[in-house]
């Protein structure tokens, strides 16, 4: 390894001119930054710029994650040839010898020294410049080599991750661009000044933009080939709105995106006023609106909204704030805390739902199609030891608040029955070791097809259950929610959603079972009304959802939505549905519907 990669590029060039670059919106809004191009898979990072004094810790911190690469693989090589496997310790010992090449560790060094950047970035630059050289070699042994070095890469940004991190923040106004951002990536750069998002992949429904729509971050998506398209430091105009993005903007073109980011920022309270008292419609049904929480911060600006307690809580957002698997003081902590500020409502908190990359830090296999994986209830369940220190905290922390416990992805009954049995287990070593501890109400996430076809069974085991539209979409249709090249397969109105729908609601009356409508298909003003026809009594979305969805909600009679979802009853495609609603909701609410709100008629040819 002695080729020098090539040095990039200045980021600007000396006469920058206007390019507008369509995209695919995913969050609403019209804001201007600078790029921060964001790298890495498992772990995420972008360029720091690093003051003289700075550099010898960051070469030490370095030099300690190659050590601890350095352990990991010595200690898998041992392992699998313990094991009698010998091709597989083969491996390992020839990425030891990769990880122990001096040249290639020395040249990473000299990007930290010399360029001043942190330890992430130089090890991607370093390895991405032997990497392009390894495509350029004829011999196909050979080439194949740098699927080797693409794990050592992984490997030793893993363990950077698990050092102590370089700790700056954004600079103000930054845009995020990448192939894809993680949830919890995003989770933690909102501590600092995330004003856009620009991807390469990801749908409406991916968890990243769910967030981002939390957040109040315009976003927008399908930018094939982004980091090349843009760089470091450049000013873009990201439009949420309409979808594109304005690279190097002209004055007419930042002029407008003021006058947009003006607008967009008066848009929510123009029906502030109408929160007094419950929601109820035109007819007097009663719906109660709650709010879907990464951080429980948020909720103090959701009760402002109207919000009657917290739907959904996504746990799985403490793995990023602590860098990994939070203890049970860090857990009990943060659900004390949640239960502090809504204190008096009803908080439902969803246990992990992570796949088995999310947990592993190590690198290792990995599955071919994580949503269909050890995910969710599964993974709690074959990791009952992370489960149980999750369920301790929570019923240590549901002693002084209204916290209920909410399964994900649950598809069996006995996947209730047995997490039943480790909650009471649970409960039992607390009260003999004298730790307060509450009563928690248990739920479940209906979101796959099993679990509709049960729901009349489940129901009756259950103190509630929460419909997670998003993966009940894909899970129905068969669609991959962040794979943009099936996003027109990914149909919300399509007539076998309905009809499941309908049968979780029924089930939730004919049992008095409450049962609450989360994800996309809830704050939306539109399916929101399509929700209370189908009978639907609670609704959680995301804070910047409530104020429409209110609105609509005071503004229709039930009577009304049960005549438009009746109207949906023959239709036997989801684009005759679409066009039904669209014609339903001229007809009846068009004082309240405007055309770019309505859904898509999205027929094929």
């Amino acid at each position: 390894m002695t080729n020098k990669p090539t040095k990039q590029t200045s980021s600007k060039s000396k006469e920058a001119v206007e390019q507008v670059i369509k995209a695919r919106a995913v969050s609403r809004g019209v804001a201007v930054g600078t790029v921060v191009c964001l790298i890495g898979k498992k772990r995420q990072f972008y360029r720091i710029a690093l003051k003289e004094n700075q550099v010898s810790s960051e070469l030490k911190r370095f030099r300690s994650a190659v050590k601890t690469a350095r352990r990991q693989l010595k200690r898998l090589s041992l392992a699998k040839s313990g094991s009698g496997s010998e091709t597989q310790s083969s491996i390992f010992d020839a990425h030891l010898m990769i990880l122990e090449d001096a040249g290639l560790l020395q040249k990473i060094e000299n990007e930290i020294e010399n360029e001043k950047v942190n330890a992430e970035w130089a090890v991607k630059f370093v390895t991405d410049g032997y990497l392009a050289i390894y495509e350029g070699i004829k011999d196909e042994y050979l080439r194949e080599r740098r699927i080797d070095l693409q794990d050592i890469t992984e490997r030793l940004l893993a363990a950077l991750s698990g050092s102590e991190r370089t700790r700056f923040r954004l600079k103000k106004d930054s845009v995020i661009v990448a192939a894809e951002v993680k949830p919890s990536t995003l989770v933690e750069l909102s501590e600092g000044n995330v004003k856009a998002i620009i991807t390469e992949a990801g749908g409406w429904t991916s968890h990243t933009f769910i967030l981002a729509r939390e957040l109040g971050i315009p976003a927008v998506t399908g930018v094939k080939g982004a980091l090349r398209r843009v760089k470091n430091g450049d000013l873009v105009v990201v439009d949420g709105n309409h979808g594109q993005i304005v690279v190097s903007p002209g004055k007419a073109a930042l002029a407008d995106a003021a006058a947009a980011e003006t607008r967009s920022g008066v848009r929510q309270p123009e029906y502030s006023e109408k929160i007094k008292g419950p929601l109820k419609t035109l007819d007097g049904r009663t719906i109660s609106i709650r709010t879907n929480l990464d951080i429980g911060e948020g909720y103090a600006r959701a009760k402002r909204f109207g919000a009657e307690g917290v739907g959904l809580f996504r746990s799985e957002f403490l793995f990023n704030q602590n860098q990994g698997m939070p203890n049970e003081r860090m857990q009990y902590e943060a659900y004390r805390k949640i239960g502090e500020l809504a204190k008096g409502e009803v908080i439902r908190i969803r246990t992990f739902d992570l796949n088995l990359e999310q947990l592993n830090e190590e690198i290792g296999p990995q599955e071919k199609n994580p949503a269909l994986g050890l995910r969710a209830i599964r993974l709690s369940l074959s990791h009952e030891k992370m489960f149980r220190t999750q369920i301790r905290a929570l019923l240590r922390a549901s002693a002084d608040a209204e916290i209920d416990i909410l399964l994900p992805m649950i598809s069996d009954i006995s996947e209730v029955s047995r997490s039943r049995s480790v909650i009471e287990e649970e409960r039992e070593k607390l009260e003999k070791r004298k730790i307060r501890c509450g009563n928690p109400k248990l739920g479940v996430m209906i979101e796959v097809p099993s679990a509709v076809m049960m729901v009349e069974e489940i129901a009756q085991t259950v103190d509630f259950m929460s419909v997670g539209t998003n993966d009940l979409v894909q899970y129905l249709l068969g669609v991959d929610r962040d794979n943009e090249f099936v996003a027109d397969w990914f149909r919300t109105l399509h007539p076998a959603v309905l009809r499941s729908l309908r049968k979780i609601v029924d089930a939730s009356e004919r049992f008095s079972v409450p049962t609450i409508i989360c994800g996309e298909m809830a704050g939306s003003p539109v399916y929101a009304a399509i929700l209370v026809g189908l009978g639907a009594r609670e609704l959680s979305m995301n804070v910047n959802s409530m104020l429409r969805v209110r609105h609509v909600i005071s503004n229709i009679a039930f009577e009304e939505a049960r005549a438009v979802v009746a109207s949906l009853s023959q239709c036997k495609t989801a684009d005759e549905v679409e066009a039904t609603v669209c014609e339903q909701l001229r007809e009846k609410w068009s004082h309240l519907f405007s055309e770019e709100v309505l859904p898509p008629i999205n027929v094929r040819k």
